[in-house]
C-alpha cells in the first residue's frame, strides 16, 4: 500500500473519444472506440505511471492480469456515470486473483501468485470490494508517502503502523477497513509476501556471509536496487513488503529527493 501518481492529463485516445460527437460517453463505448486501442493506451499509461504495480496490492502488472479500476465506481448513483471516463478517477489494478482462464489450475503452468483456490477466499483489489461508495477506501494517489501507513509482518500480514497513522492523523481503523475491503490480507497475498520476505532474508544472509566488513554499504545498495525504479522505470512487486523488511534503511533511501519511487 504505497503512494502512487495518477495521470496528469487525459491520454490522446481518451481525449479523442470524449471529443467525438458520435460516441456515447460510457465506459463500454470507450472500450470499443478505435477497436480497443484507445483503452489499451489508457491502461498502459496508468500502469506506467504506477511503475508497473497494481495500485492496491502491488503485484507486478502483466498481460492478462491488468485492468482499469474506477475509484468512484460506475454504479455510484451520484458520480458514477459522470466520472466513468474521467482520467482522474482511474487506476491500473490487477484482476485480483479472478482470472482462472490464464492463471488457474487448469492451465499448463498454474500461477498461485495470481489465482489460488478457493477463489472466493483469495480475491483482492477491485475483485474483492463491492461496487458501493469508496468513502471508506484510501485513495492510493492521496495517501501519505512517508512514513508509510502500513507495515508488513514476517508472516505476510499488512497491518497499520500506529506511529505513522498518528503522525498523519489517520485512524488505524481506517487503514484496517481499507485493507479488509480490498482483501489485501487474503491467503494468496500473504503467501506471496512471505516468499518475498524469505528471499530477501536469504539474500541478506548471503551478503553478510560474503561481505562482513562492508555489510552496511552493501545492504544499502541491495535495498536501493529493490526500492527504486529499474532501467525500465518499474518497481519491484510487493514494494511495501520490501520497504518493511529493510526498515530504517528503506526510510533513508526513499526519503531522498526527488522521490522517484512514488
Amino acid at each position: 500500500m504505497k503512494r502512487i501518481k495518477g495521470l496528469e492529463a487525459s491520454t490522446a485516445g481518451l481525449a479523442r473519444f470524449l471529443a467525438d460527437p458520435a460516441t456515447e460517453k460510457t465506459w463500454d463505448e470507450f472500450g470499443s472506440f478505435e477497436t480497443g486501442a484507445a483503452r489499451r493506451e489508457l491502461t498502459d499509461a496508468l500502469a506506467e505511471r504506477q511503475h508497473g504495480l497494481c495500485a492496491y496490492c502491488e503485484i507486478d502488472l502483466r498481460a492478462g492480469d491488468t485492468r482499469v479500476e474506477h475509484f468512484v465506481p460506475q454504479s455510484d448513483p451520484v458520480e458514477g456515470e459522470r466520472r466513468a471516463c474521467d482520467y482522474t478517477n482511474l487506476l491500473a489494478v490487477c484482476m485480483g486473483g479472478s482470472n482462472a482462464a490464464i492463471f488457474g489450475p487448469a492451465t499448463k503452468n498454474p500461477n498461485q501468485a495470481r489465482f489460488l483456490p478457493p477463489v472466493a477466499k483469495n480475491l483482492s483489489c477491485d475483485a474483492a470490494k463491492d461496487d458501493s461508495s469508496p468513502i471508506d477506501l484510501l485513495d492510493p494517489r492521496l495517501v501519505p508517502a512517508l512514513p508509510s501507513l502500513v507495515e508488513v509482518t514476517p508472516s505476510g500480514e499488512l497491518i497499520p503502523d500506529p506511529n505513522a497513522c498518528a503522525q498523519h492523523g489517520i485512524a488505524e481503523t481506517a487503514v484496517e477497513t481499507h485493507v479488509r475491503r480490498l482483501g489485501l490480507n487474503v491467503g494468496r497475498l500473504r503467501i506471496n509476501r512471505v516468499a518475498v520476505w524469505n528471499a530477501l532474508q536469504a539474500a541478506a544472509d548471503e551478503i553478510a556471509h560474503v561481505e562482513a566488513v562492508a555489510l552496511p554499504s552493501r545492504l544499502r545498495r541491495f535495498a536501493s536496487d529493490l526500492l527504486l525504479p529499474d532501467a525500465n522505470d518499474r518497481l519491484s512487486a510487493y514494494f511495501t513488503t520490501i520497504r518493511s523488511f529493510f526498515g530504517p534503511v528503506a526510510k533513508g533511501i526513499l526519503n531522498i529527493p526527488p522521490h522517484e519511487w512514488i
